[in-house]
């Protein structure tokens, strides 16, 4: 859903009158203006244009804006709105509808009197209620409010005031729960430069909230075209310029998301990228679903990332060639009709090497280790399943478990002395005790709440590594799980999240 905020000047209403010529309300005579507010008194009130007198003194100023928008409003109370025409907003408003805008919010201008008649008669508040009363009539579907708060069109203290207050958080009442891709639209040429500077403020602050867009008419030239030699009309905006408030804040932002995706920080990647979905859609939703990898949800993860590959989206940014890549990767762990196989559990196991290689990378070498450790059992029970270890009775469940049958868990203690002995090796070998030295390091980890150094892992489990560097622990991780492979088994050169995380980091950097 989409709501506009207008900020209602001096030239955003015109009038048709009734010898069919449109004529400006803020056009009144001053450098190459025509003098369309002293005909607009003449020849549709027909009246004889006066003065405001300010209070204290002998000063006066011609009526204007202000008091030719009230007596208008009340001439349409009598009939209805059909002369009014809305000269700039008009092409925005009948471009927008059929994309979801439901609101139009108007604010218009009231000052006090304690504000001079020099500024006052300029208030715009009902030129407004003029342009609410031509939406209600034409646009019946649309929701519209007026706001005319009684403050000085220079106070910048109570214009912020009244933003933060009123006018912006009745502008987020309008979205409909839950509705991520809510756009407040903001159209303020009209709006003078402490209320514009104001809602720029403010609306630079929504940003992290919800779309914000810019939307500016662009003035006809001539502005004024004559009709015959004494007489000119005011021509309505034909077109206008959309600027997404998010696009000023890319270039200092990108580096912002590229540092939290290259630490595998997804969700506060994602947290930046929402303010610039629009134009990078697809990098926001594929960092929701890599977070679900981080907090160990894979399933879920990998679902997700099946159907986004086919979106028109992720189609618009991609080749056809990478797609097919990705998309046969996902298939398999991710098989029609959501029942699991020997090789979608198998491909899913080494799908966690990137989340070693993101803990390692940020020198979380306990957590790295424990992904690690998680991924080794994982193979061994796929390997315990998949061979039945228990009918080949390499395990055999204790007494109290022989009831569960073959749907017995064996911890990793078990699977890991099976394999040692189904591949008859001795227990004094070095890989005896380098499995034993993890299922240790584990326990530690998990019962005494221990970290571990690099140094540690070096000692305990790598001792031929000469640097205990990143780049070199998860090389000797990724040797030592290929070593519990079956022969008729190969580790995938890359993993899907792998590609996936490359291809982001590509298109933070493009």
């Amino acid at each position: 859903m989409k709501t506009l905020m207008i900020t209602v000047g001096t030239r955003q209403v015109g009038w048709r009158c009734r010898d069919g010529v449109v004529r400006s309300l803020g056009a009144d005579g001053v450098k190459y203006d025509p003098q369309h507010t002293a005909e607009l008194y003449q020849n549709e009130l027909d009246l004889k244009r006066n003065n405001h007198q300010d209070k204290g003194n002998d000063h006066t100023y011609p009526w204007s804006v202000w008091d030719l928008g009230y007596r208008l409003w009340q001439q349409c109370q009598q009939a209805d709105f059909g002369p009014v025409e809305l000269l700039l907003d008009e092409v925005i408003i009948a471009d927008q509808i059929p994309k979801s805008l439901s609101h139009v919010i108007l604010w218009g201008t009231q000052q006090p009197d304690t504000v001079s008649w020099h500024y006052r008669r300029m208030d715009t508040a009902w030129l407004a209620e003029l342009m609410a009363g031509k939406l209600k009539q034409k646009y019946p579907e649309l929701q519209v409010k007026v706001f005319r708060p009684l403050l000085s069109a220079i106070d910048t203290e109570a214009i912020r005031d009244e933003l933060e207050s009123h006018i912006l958080p009745f502008a987020l009442q309008t979205r409909l729960p839950n509705d991520s891709d809510f756009t407040l639209l903001i159209e303020n040429k009209g709006a003078t430069p402490a209320i514009a500077e104001g809602l720029s403020i403010c609306a630079g602050a929504l940003v992290r909230d919800c779309q914000v867009v810019t939307t500016t008419p662009t003035e006809p030239r001539p502005l004024y075209p004559r009709v015959s030699d004494t007489v000119q009309t005011v021509a309505p905006a034909n077109e206008y310029r959309r600027v997404n408030l998010s696009s000023y804040f890319w270039p200092l932002e990108r580096s912002r998301i590229l540092s939290a995706w290259q630490r595998g920080d997804f969700r506060e990647a994602q947290v930046w990228l929402q303010a610039h979905r629009p134009q990078h859609r697809p990098m926001y939703e594929l960092a929701g679903y890599l977070a679900l990898t981080t907090n160990w949800q894979m399933d879920d993860a990998l679902k997700g990332i099946k159907n986004w590959v086919g979106t028109r989206n992720v189609k618009n940014c991609t080749t056809s060639e990478i797609r097919e890549i990705w998309q046969a990767a996902v298939s398999i762990m991710c098989p029609a009709g959501g029942k699991q196989t020997s090789t979608s559990k198998y491909l899913k196991i080494w799908e966690t090497r990137l989340l070693m290689e993101l803990e390692l990378s940020c020198e979380n070498y306990t957590a790295a280790f424990m992904q690690f450790a998680q991924t080794l059992e994982r193979l061994l029970f796929w390997r315990y399943e998949t061979e039945n270890w228990i009918q080949q009775r390499l395990i055999t469940p204790p007494e109290d478990k022989k009831v569960y049958g073959l749907k017995y868990k064996a911890s990793l203690g078990e699977l890991k002395i099976a394999w040692l002995e189904s591949q008859q090796i001795e227990p004094d070998s070095f890989s005896w005790q380098q499995l034993d030295a993890i299922n240790e390091l584990r326990n530690s980890v998990i019962h005494r709440s221990t970290s571990l150094t690099p140094e540690e892992l070096q000692n305990e489990i790598w001792p031929h590594i000469d640097q205990p560097t990143p780049e070199a622990l998860y090389k000797a991780m990724i040797s030592l799980l290929q070593t519990l492979l079956p022969p008729d088994h190969l580790m995938p050169d890359r993993s899907l999240l792998q590609d996936l995380y490359s291809w982001g980091i590509e298109q933070l950097q493009a």
